[in-house]
C-alpha cells in the first residue's frame, strides 16, 4: 500500500511540475503578444519575443519588470484627489499645460518651440540665479527652507543620513515646529538606504514625509523599474531652487567617489515657482491622495515690480512616463533643432536614442557648435560603459564629445545659441528619456544664459576631446563591457 501511495505521490508531483512548465509557456507565448504590441520599440520588441520563446524561465520576470515604459495611474490618482479638490487640479493644468498641439507661441526663439512641442505655457517676469557645485546649491537650499513663512516642499531622488542630510532635515525641522506647513517627498528606491530614524525624526517634529512608491495598488505591482529623479525645493509658491543634485555628503564632493563633484543648479523666484508647485501638487497626489489645502496659486506681484515683462522667461519642462508622448525626447529634440549657431551639452550619462541622434546629426551638418560634455570619472559603471559605444558613434556623426577630467560631472545643462539654456534633473539617457520623473527649467534671459556659457567655457578648458582621431584604442576587456552595457542600456 505505502508503495502505490508513493507511485500515486509520484504522478501527482510529475502532474503539477508538467502543468507548471505549460503554464510558463503558455505564459511566455501571451507576454511575446504583449510584447509585439506594447514594446516601444521594434527592435526591442523583437528581442523580448526571442527570450519569451527560446528562455521563458528567465525572460519572463524580467520582462514584466523591465519591458515596461508607461506608467500606470499617475494621472487616475490626479483624477481622484480631483474629484475632492478640482480648484488645485485645475490650477495645475493651468499652471503646467496649454492646449494639446495647439501652437501657442510664434515659434521664433528657441525657448517657444520647447514651450509649443511640450505644450506647454511660458512665463515671464522671473529673476534667476546661477548655483554652481555642491556648497552653492545646499546653502541656498538651506536659506530657502528658513526663509519660509507659510510652506516648504521638497522632493528629492536620494536623500543620505549623513551630516549634510542631517542638515537639511534640522533646517525643515526648525521650520515645521514654528507652524510652517512642510512637506518631503523622497523616491523609495533612491532613498532605499535612508534610515528610519532618519525618517522618524522628520515625521515626530511634525514633517508630513511621502515616498514616491511607483508600485501603488495591485495592478502596478511590477512597477518598479520607474523612478522619480526629480530634485527641487520650494518655499511659499514664490522660489524655488531645482537642478541636478541631491542631498548628501557626496554631492558636496566630501567622500572618497572624486576629489570634487561638478554639478549645477538654479534659483528662480516668480511666477515659475507656481509652475513648479504644481509638479509637487501631481507628484503628491500620486503619493499621498491628498491635496495640498495651503498651496498659493494666485498670482502674486511683489518681487520685480520693475523689470520689464518679456524678461525672466521661463518654461518648466516636467516630464515622465505618465506621459503620452515621449516628452523628454522632444523637449531636448525641440532644442537642438532650433539651434542656428550652437548647441552645448553636458551629461553624466551617454545612451541617448535614435531621435536624439537624429538631431545631433542634423544641427551638425546645418554647420552648428555642437559639443557633448561627460564625465571621465564614472559614477555609474553601466551608463558610463555604454557611453563609449555612443561616443564613437557621434564621432562618426562629427559630434565632439569631451571628458571632464576635474571629477565627477552629474550637471545636466544644455545651452542653445545666446538665447536659450536648460537645467534640472533629465540626462541624456534611456532612463531619463523614458522611465523617469523628470523636470527642467528652459529659461531665456540673456543676463542667465551669458553666465551659463561662462560656466560652459571654464567646464569645457577642463575637459579634453574623446572622440577625436588618433586615439588609442581601449582594450577589449573595456570594450566588451562596452558592447554588455549597450545592450542593456534601455534601462541605464
Amino acid at each position: 500500500m505505502d508503495f502505490y501511495w508513493q507511485i500515486l505521490d509520484l504522478r501527482w508531483t510529475a502532474l503539477i511540475i508538467t502543468a507548471s512548465l505549460l503554464l510558463v509557456h503558455l505564459t511566455a507565448f501571451v507576454s511575446a503578444f504583449h510584447a509585439l504590441q506594447n514594446v516601444r520599440t521594434s527592435q526591442a520588441a523583437v528581442a523580448w519575443v526571442v527570450g519569451l520563446v527560446t528562455v521563458p524561465y528567465l525572460t519572463l520576470p524580467l520582462y514584466w519588470v523591465f519591458a515596461r515604459h508607461r506608467f500606470s495611474g499617475y494621472r487616475e490618482a490626479i483624477r481622484e484627489v480631483g474629484n475632492q479638490h478640482e480648484q488645485s487640479v485645475t490650477s495645475i493644468r493651468r499652471e503646467l499645460f496649454t492646449g494639446s498641439c495647439q501652437r501657442t507661441t510664434s515659434l521664433e526663439t528657441p525657448l517657444q518651440q520647447v514651450a509649443d512641442v511640450l505644450d506647454t505655457p511660458i512665463s515671464s517676469n522671473n529673476q534667476f540665479r546661477l548655483l554652481i557645485d555642491g556648497q552653492a546649491f545646499l546653502d541656498a537650499v538651506i536659506d530657502q527652507i528658513k526663509s519660509a513663512s507659510r510652506y516648504v516642499y521638497a522632493e528629492f531622488y536620494i536623500i543620505r543620513d549623513d551630516e549634510t542630510g542631517r542638515r537639511f532635515a534640522d533646517a525643515l525641522v526648525e521650520r515645521a515646529r514654528a507652524g510652517v506647513t512642510v512637506r518631503l517627498l523622497y523616491d523609495e528606491v533612491g532613498c532605499l538606504r535612508l534610515s528610519n530614524r532618519f525618517i522618524e525624526h522628520l515625521t515626530e517634529a511634525g514633517v508630513d514625509v511621502h515616498a514616491f512608491n511607483t508600485r501603488q495598488g495591485w495592478a502596478n505591482r511590477f512597477q518598479i523599474n520607474f523612478r522619480n529623479h526629480r530634485k527641487f525645493v520650494l518655499a511659499d509658491g514664490e522660489r524655488a531652487i531645482v537642478g541636478g543634485l541631491n542631498i548628501g555628503d557626496e554631492y558636496l564632493g566630501k567622500t572618497t567617489l572624486a576629489s570634487s563633484w561638478r554639478d549645477t543648479s538654479m534659483e528662480v523666484v516668480g511666477p515659475a515657482a507656481r509652475k513648479i508647485q504644481a509638479v509637487f501638487a501631481g507628484d503628491y497626489f500620486w503619493a499621498a491622495r491628498r491635496s495640498l489645502p495651503e498651496a498659493q496659486w494666485a498670482e502674486v506681484v511683489n518681487h520685480a515690480e520693475h523689470r520689464d515683462q518679456t524678461d525672466g522667461l521661463t518654461a518648466v519642462c516636467s516630464t515622465g512616463p505618465a506621459d503620452s508622448r515621449p516628452r523628454a525626447t522632444m523637449m531636448f529634440t525641440a532644442a537642438i533643432v532650433a539651434a542656428k549657431t550652437r548647441v552645448w551639452i553636458s551629461t553624466p550619462y551617454l545612451v541617448p536614442d535614435d531621435a536624439l541622434l537624429v538631431a545631433l546629426s542634423m544641427a551638425r551638418t546645418r554647420g552648428v557648435d555642437v559639443r557633448v560634455l561627460i564625465p571621465a570619472v564614472a559614477d555609474h559603471w553601466g551608463a558610463y560603459l555604454a557611453s563609449f559605444h555612443y561616443e564613437h558613434e557621434l564621432a562618426e556623426l562629427g559630434v565632439p564629445v569631451f571628458r571632464y577630467k576635474d571629477g565627477v560631472l552629474h550637471q545636466k545643462c544644455v545651452l542653445v545659441d545666446d538665447s536659450l539654456a536648460l537645467i534640472g534633473s533629465t540626462n541624456l539617457d534611456n532612463r531619463s528619456l523614458y522611465l523617469n520623473f523628470e523636470m527642467m527649467l528652459a529659461v531665456d534671459d540673456r543676463e542667465f544664459v551669458n553666465q551659463v556659457e561662462t560656466m560652459f567655457q571654464k567646464d569645457l578648458a577642463a575637459s579634453e576631446e574623446s572622440n577625436g582621431t588618433g586615439k588609442p584604442a581601449r582594450p577589449w576587456v573595456g570594450r566588451a563591457g562596452t558592447a554588455v552595457a549597450r545592450l542593456f542600456s534601455p534601462v541605464l
